[in-house]
């Protein structure tokens, strides 16, 4: 029953926040590693993050199997041999904006997110530099940055080393809108 009564005050509270909650209704994640011996490139069009554009928190949970690659061989290796995507299904960000935007008013802006990336359990501290764009209430956001396969203990068996590069690129656009009452 204290249960029932701790809900209700935080339902309420969200629902007013509510009108600030932006879902990714289009997003793509990509990554891209280049070596001498091969490129490998994956994408992510499944995910969907989630912006409060009253404080600045975001977040993402992207699965892990639903990256697609160009070869179905590379595809199997990555969810079994590097991520182990049955032990650790998905790859989130949850962050914070740090600029103080009017989201009433178009135009893009560069922004910071500061948060934590979790990979292949391992959580570490980011600062991504991207942009915000607005456009007649929606929000387009855009990041690219790096992100060094040993930080997060993705082994690369020594068979494979010139095939993995020791960064990945990854590359993030959602196209985000207003969360109906």
């Amino acid at each position: 029953m204290k249960r029932i009564f701790f809900l209700i005050p935080v339902l309420a509270f969200s629902l007013n926040l509510r009108s600030q909650i932006y879902v990714g209704e289009k997003c793509k994640i990509t990554f891209f590693s280049e070596t001498k011996m091969e490129n490998i490139d994956a994408t992510n069009t499944v995910t969907k993050p989630v912006f409060n554009a009253k404080n600045g928190d975001f977040a993402l949970k992207a699965q892990q199997t639903a990256f697609v690659f160009t070869s179905a061989f590379m595809q199997e290796h990555y969810n079994e041999n590097y991520v182990e995507s049955e032990k650790f299904p998905f790859a989130t960000f949850a962050g914070k904006v740090n600029e103080a935007i009017d989201y009433s008013k178009n135009g893009t802006y560069p922004v910071t997110m500061t948060g934590k990336l979790n990979m292949h359990g391992v959580e570490l501290p980011r600062t991504i530099n991207g942009s915000i764009t607005i456009k007649d209430g929606e929000i387009t956001m855009d990041a690219k940055f790096d992100v060094k396969v040993a930080d997060h203990k993705i082994k690369v068996p020594s068979l494979y080393i010139e095939k993995i590069a020791e960064s990945v690129q990854v590359t993030f656009h959602t196209e985000m809108r207003l969360l109906k009452k």
